[in-house]
């Protein structure tokens, strides 16, 4: 039958199921690039803040010529946590200028006035980590505290009582001792004071004899583990937030027998390297959702996580990575100085 010129032609069945079908398979094979350059661009942007972090350390000591305290105690309460001694650097000199260091408990957020405002800080946060960045984990209604994706590296430790100035804790006000035991309620975890930013004592350039490019000073935690099944959250700041240090329970601390402070001190926004990176194993001891002081290096970037070293640069580390060596790169003065890793 011989066509007019007012008909037009149609899609057959046949050829509409093939147009949906070849539309499908393009979606699907554009979907994963469009993640995986996401992604890339996510991962960029936290390498980004651990180099603004790098760079607020070395401005901190070019002028005071020693990295920030890890964390400090406080009598009555808890101490201020690096993160507030960097706050200048980072441009957040208003708020550092209205933090009340002299009050009871500076660091914990209802007892502050400084810390009673929402505040919004994205150079503390992964862009890739599922974790809610801001939550009223400080016991204030309707005060949400940002909970940092990066932890100041104390050193290392092993699961027994270990030897060696350089995993041993340290305070001013006390010789260096073994691994400490703490914290209430949990009892199991263990702080060591080999690292850059540690309790209660300031580290300088001097002091890091392995070299600071050689050094971690800062790692992520930015994603979560498993315990009996659950997901638990155990970024170093939670559910304290960012300006919480550590607490004593004398003035001074007491001692706790030869070498160990009270077990009564969680530590926040600090960890002890203690397992390997990634590990997600939520009930192993020191890991704990408030204050775990072993709580592991771990991400949402597939295959390992980011870390800043001592000198500024930032390194992705694999989750393969040897624990031995991760250990040798958190401590200051092993005397173990590392090539390529």
């Amino acid at each position: 039958m011989l066509r007019t010129p007012d008909q037009r032609r149609g899609f057959t069945l046949i050829e509409l199921l093939v147009s949906i079908s070849i539309i499908a398979v393009l979606i699907a094979l554009l979907l994963p690039a469009v993640q995986q350059a996401r992604e890339a661009a996510r991962r960029s942007q936290c390498k980004n803040n651990l180099r603004q972090v790098g760079l607020a350390l070395q401005n901190y000591h070019s002028d005071y010529l020693v990295f920030p305290l890890g964390v400090r105690n406080q009598y009555l309460g808890f101490g201020s946590s690096w993160w507030v001694g960097l706050l200048p650097y980072l441009e957040y000199g208003t708020l550092y200028n209205k933090y009340n260091h002299d009050v009871a408990s500076c660091g914990f957020t209802p007892l502050n006035p400084a810390l009673v405002a929402d505040v919004s800080m994205p150079v503390m946060l992964c862009p890739s980590s599922p974790l809610e960045a801001r939550v009223n984990g400080a016991l204030l209604p309707g005060v949400n505290m940002t909970m940092p994706h990066y932890a100041g590296i104390t050193g290392a430790t092993n699961t027994g009582t270990v030897t060696g100035d350089q995993l041993h804790f340290a305070d001013d006000l006390f010789p260096s001792t073994d691994n400490s035991l703490c914290c209430l309620p949990h009892l199991d975890g263990r702080v060591a004071a080999g690292g850059v930013l540690i309790p209660n004592r300031t580290i300088a350039i001097r002091d890091i004899t392995d070299g600071s490019s050689n050094t971690i000073v800062v790692g992520e935690i930015s994603s979560s583990v498993l315990k009996s099944g659950v997901s638990l959250r155990v970024d170093a700041g939670n559910p304290s937030g960012w300006a919480a240090g550590t607490v004593s329970v004398g003035t001074p601390p007491q001692l706790l027998g030869p070498g160990g402070f009270t077990p009564a001190f969680p530590v926040f926004n600090l960890t002890t390297v203690r397992y390997p990176i990634g590990t997600k194993d939520g009930g192993l001891p020191g890991i704990h959702t408030d204050g775990g002081p072993n709580n592991p290096l771990i991400s949402a970037h597939s295959g390992g996580t980011q870390c800043l070293l001592t000198d500024g640069s930032v390194r992705f580390l694999s989750e393969n990575m040897n624990l031995e060596t991760l250990k040798n790169l958190c401590t200051r003065n092993d005397g173990k100085v590392l090539g390529e890793y």
